[in-house]
């Protein structure tokens, strides 16, 4: 009878032990944490990022205000203005803010502001080891591997492209996924690859200015002159509010000529 329970006993302690082991190599979540004392506080947040990140609005201080209104410790609202704000200044004072309430957050979202706090004191360094650490914890979560591909695109393009092949992999049908990846392969001179990001890019949002604006960008780049004019001037009829296009059409007409 004593042999019998302690088999039984040995059993049930194996099987605990392979579903802790199961369960310590599949210990992955969706998406980072984003802590807050306000629900309403939240969606502003999520509207910032959904905005952003998908190439509707570059910077949507109204969504920022609100939240920030609504949860003035807003860890994760603050370091997301650190990293897309148009400016040093309020990227550092925004900062400081994220710093002053990290101990309030999520180990993910201390890890976002550590990340952004070495980021300024060694502006050179090409790795962002610190969010890809994140992002293996939540392999799941696009806008991480976007934030890197936008972080990185410039300075280390080879990096950044891989991390914005997982943010598309994640989500076929996310359209600033493919933006910010075919920027990232016009900076390692892989234009026939960018074209064909640009290219999802419009598939994911026929209907912004902005991907067409994008393709034209790599298609000048290529001397495909006639082409990107045609693709600057369907971008601008969708969205007046890209400036910057009436300048560029009169350069493409010059080259033209």
């Amino acid at each position: 009878m004593r042999i019998i329970i302690v088999v039984i006993l040995l059993s049930i302690l194996s099987l605990s032990c392979k579903e802790d082991k199961q369960q310590s190599e599949t210990l992955t979540y969706d998406s980072v944490p984003i802590t807050t004392v306000n629900e309403e506080a939240k969606k502003h947040f999520k509207q910032a990022q959904f905005l952003v990140q998908n190439g509707l609005d570059a910077h949507p201080i109204m969504q920022y205000q609100k939240a920030i209104a609504l949860d003035s410790t807003f860890v994760r609202m603050y370091n997301f203005i650190s990293i897309y704000a148009p400016n040093d200044s309020i990227k550092k004072s925004n900062h400081e803010l994220a710093k002053k309430y990290k101990h309030l957050v999520s180990e993910a979202e201390q890890l976002l502001v550590d990340a952004t706090e070495y980021r300024f004191e060694h502006p050179n360094d090409h790795a962002e080891k610190l969010l890809f650490k994140v992002a293996e914890l939540y392999p799941s979560d696009k806008y991480i591997y976007h934030t890197i591909c936008f972080l990185l695109f410039r300075k280390n393009p080879s990096l950044a492209i891989t991390a914005g092949k997982k943010s598309i992999a994640i989500d076929p049908n996310y359209g600033s996924g493919y933006n910010i990846l075919g920027y990232a392969y016009m900076r390692n001179d892989e234009l026939e690859k960018a074209e064909k990001a640009f290219d999802n890019y419009i598939r994911c949002e026929p209907n912004k200015g902005n991907p067409y604006d994008s393709k034209a960008d790599v298609l000048l780049l290529m001397g495909r002159y006639k082409e990107a004019l045609i693709l600057k001037q369907k971008a601008y009829t969708l969205d007046t509010t890209l400036n910057w296009i009436p300048d560029e059409i009169i350069d493409i007409k010059k080259k033209i000529k």
